[in-house]
């Protein structure tokens, strides 16, 4: 029997540490998950840490084993492996709620494996080299081969028995805490029961004992810290799960919490069904505009079954579906956020697209709400082959409603912008609302709805505008506006190709990243949109483009914006149509200043000969000022932060002057602005602006800006002011010499008595060639003329 034992010892020791191995894996992408969400990010860095631990494992194991091939330095491994895993948690617990709110979601994970998980994974890599040393000391008449694989089959047997187990048995019916200190006690105990066989010294054994029980007690400590307002925390098949009591919009409310994500929350003063906490939950009412007479839904993703339990109290004859593939979640809802079986609500523990693919049921409303990290939504539902499947699981007239978190930068890459542009190919009837504002750049629920009919749903009808209901009352100023955006460069998500959680962490890092309230990155993405749009000259489809971008764009920032569109004649008789785009901030004051620039480019780029050829792509000359005036607007609609003088940023058509001047520059006229200028009492009466200011070529790399010399001849104050300004901003930027003179928008204004100002860095090699390309601009260099801009107008 003896012999029998010491000829399994080995083969049973690698079995128990190879399921450890794979119980520690598995378990560590719920430890990190809270922090990093359980996204591919996470898995992979889990995965490649343990991995690299073992393959050193595997090879320093056989080192040592080599020099010391003893049982004893065998199982003293095991026994310290142990503890390692029981200290790393430990450490894990106090370090993790500190930094794992700050690093990003793309190397915090691997960061943090390496940390926590390197090491043990390291120690218990050691061991089947090492066993199979030991195996052919002991036992030399087998063969070295034999014996390999026989080390080699019990321990991946353990780890295939340490995966079914994880997940079948531990994760479902033990909280991580009890799974990672039971596996390092395991590990510790395989340990010290065979050193007691082998025979150590008791003072030893004494030592390693006191050891474990302070470490295994101060886990237990911080894992047993009272959590406050906690209602019920449990780590469920797919997440942890949190219930706790807290205050919302200064009312007692219950957050239902998966991981770092909050998925649902109920107020618990009310008793209505239908008092929503979040916003975005709210949405769910756009059925009453589209189809009012719902007899089938189904939601995706139940959370704290609030949209359920309130289409079941607002449609006493339809039928609600629920598909929530955590199989807790009903139980909990009952229990903790008032929901009650009904015979008319079936909830399905299934996925979400498989229930819709496996079934032939017409819904009248589909309703998805699934995440299962930060913001990261299950990649399988933001393809185009799971919008397809939806349609056709929609009844006529039937809508489809998302609820997506993202934001509305034009920053590549973009989650938003990749998943409309998906989703119009399957919903040709598609709208877009958001929840917080259509204005602004930061995250925000974006709410998704695809009408399965060919008529358009009017937003401006007066039954929409004098609903009782804010949130649909509100909707015409929560929709958005494609027409702002190009959503060209953005992908199609399919099944194939669906980065969601690398879109998700680039929200994630712009968010992080962002001024407060101009951002110069904002504003370069800005210019690369309008660039997309091609050559902007005046017969150019990209100036039509440009035209209707910042129309939309204006519009969705402010309420006053007009045209002024003229036809102008040039010399050899070609007529072109013009249009200023003039945007009105605080329109009712008298005091009024003038922010402008101008948007059309230059048909013909020169050459060092001068002979014309292509057109200039004008990221310099065309787009730089357009762009930040974009971005200042943004910032003008936060009422917040809204100057208490009026403010009119006006887009100048033709300063370019007419398409076939070519190189002779002395008859040139900006044509935007000295209409714009000649036609003054059409827009002020009474009293001109107080003073204007135009911004040209203010994008490049090392921008450098003089006192334009008539800009000081006729707008001294002015001059000095911005100056003034501008220097303690950035005096590299706003050097304080005087320039040359320079004609542009700012002339026609100054010969009509308004006292203007232009910024411009003529300095510049690109300028009027095939070179004015965006990666001559630099983010900085914008986010100064932004930043100096803006304290400007406050300074007025």
């Amino acid at each position: 029997m003896v012999r029998s034992l010491k000829y399994n010892l080995l083969p049973i020791s690698v079995f128990t540490t190879g399921a450890c191995v794979l119980i520690v894996e598995i378990v560590a992408t719920r430890i990190l998950s809270p922090y990093f969400g359980n996204t591919i990010f996470t898995v992979s860095s889990v995965i490649s840490v343990i991995l690299a631990a073992l393959s050193l494992g595997y090879y320093q194991g056989g080192k040592i084993a080599d020099q010391h091939p003893s049982l004893r330095w065998f199982f003293g491994i095991i026994l310290v492996s142990g503890l390692a895993i029981i200290t790393f948690y430990f450490i894990g617990k106090i370090t993790l709620p500190i930094l794992g709110n700050v690093l990003p979601i793309t190397t915090g994970p691997l960061i943090f494996s390496l940390f926590l998980f390197f090491i043990p994974a390291l120690l218990l890599g050691t061991l089947s080299p090492y066993a199979v040393k030991l195996q052919s000391v002991h036992f030399p008449e087998q063969g070295v081969g034999s014996v390999a694989g026989k080390i080699f089959f019990w321990s991946t047997l353990g780890s295939i028995a340490g995966s079914l187990l994880a997940g079948f048995a531990l994760i479902p019916y033990f909280g991580i805490d009890r799974i990672v200190i039971g596996t390092g006690i395991t590990l510790f105990l395989l340990g010290l029961v065979a050193l007691l066989w082998l025979g150590i010294d008791k003072k030893n054994t004494y030592r390693i004992l006191i050891m474990l029980v302070v470490l295994t007690g101060l886990a237990v400590t911080v894992i047993k810290q009272p959590q406050k307002n906690i209602v019920y925390s449990k780590d469920g098949v797919y997440e942890k799960i949190t219930i706790y009591d807290g205050s919302y919009a200064g009312r007692p409310a219950r957050f239902f919490q998966q991981d770092h994500s909050s998925s649902g929350a109920i107020f618990l003063d009310s008793n209505s069904q239908t008092d929503m906490v979040y916003d975005y939950t709210k949405y769910y009412f756009v059925y009453k505009i589209f189809k009012p007479d719902i007899q089938n839904a189904l939601v995706i993703g139940g959370g704290a079954y609030s949209i359920p339990k309130a289409l079941l109290a607002e449609l006493p004859n339809a039928n609600i579906d629920v598909s929530e593939i955590e199989p807790l979640l009903f139980d909990l809802a009952k229990k903790y956020f008032g929901a009650s079986d009904n015979p008319r609500l079936h909830n399905y523990t299934e996925d979400g697209r498989r229930l819709l693919t496996d079934s032939n049921k017409k819904y009248d409303l589909i309703f998805s709400d699934a995440y299962y990290s930060l913001f990261s939504i299950p990649a399988h539902f933001t393809s185009q082959e799971f919008f397809t499947i939806a349609k056709s699981r929609l009844a006529t007239n039937g809508i489809f409603v998302a609820n997506l978190i993202g934001d509305l930068s034009r920053q590549q890459p973009s989650l938003t912008m990749a998943e409309i542009k998906t989703f119009q190919t399957v919903f040709p009837n598609s709208y877009f609302f958001t929840v917080t504002s259509p204005g602004q750049t930061e995250p925000q629920n974006i709410i998704i709805v695809g009408y399965n009919s060919t008529s358009k749903m009017s937003l401006d009808t007066l039954a929409l505008t004098r609903n009782p209901d804010s949130i649909i009352r509100s909707l015409p100023t929560k929709i958005i506006n494609i027409d702002r955006f190009d959503l060209s460069p953005y992908p199609i998500l399919i099944d194939n190709f669906s980065p969601v959680e690398y879109l998700t962490s680039k929200v994630l890092e712009r968010t992080f990243g962002q001024e407060p309230l101009l951002d110069g990155k904002e504003i370069l993405a800005v210019i690369g949109q309008i660039l997309g749009y091609g050559p902007r000259y005046l017969s150019a489809p990209g100036h039509t483009s440009v035209q209707n971008f910042l129309i939309a764009e204006m519009k969705q920032l402010a309420q006053d914006v007009r045209t002024q569109t003229w036809q102008h004649t040039a010399p050899d008789g070609k007529k072109y149509q013009l249009t200023n785009i003039i945007t009105r901030f605080n329109p009712t004051q008298k005091k009024r200043i003038i922010l402008a620039t101008h948007y059309d480019s230059q048909k013909f780029a020169f050459d060092d000969q001068h002979n014309q050829s292509q057109s200039v792509p004008g990221a310099n000359n065309s787009a730089s000022g357009v762009a930040v005036l974009v971005e200042l607007a943004r910032a003008l609609s936060n009422h917040n932060m809204a100057p208490a003088i009026g403010v009119d940023i006006v887009f100048f058509d033709g300063e370019e002057g007419e398409e076939n001047q070519g190189g002779d520059f002395s008859s040139w006229q900006p044509l935007g602005s000295t209409y714009f200028a000649q036609h003054l009492n059409d827009l002020y009466t009474g009293s001109k602006p107080e003073s204007a200011l135009v911004l040209d070529m203010i994008c490049k790399k090392n921008l450098k800006v003089f006192k334009e010399q008539s800009s000081v001849q006729k707008a001294p104050a002015q001059v000095a002011k911005l100056w003034d300004i501008g220097q303690k901003i950035d005096s590299k930027v706003f050097q304080n010499g005087t320039g040359q003179t320079i004609g542009d928008d700012h002339t026609p204004l100054n010969q009509a008595g308004v006292p203007s100002v232009l910024l411009i860095d003529l300095d510049y090699p690109q300028y009027a060639t095939t070179g004015d390309t965006l990666d001559k601009c630099g983010a900085d260099s914008l986010q100064t003329v932004a930043h100096a801009t803006f304290d400007y107008i406050l300074a007025q």
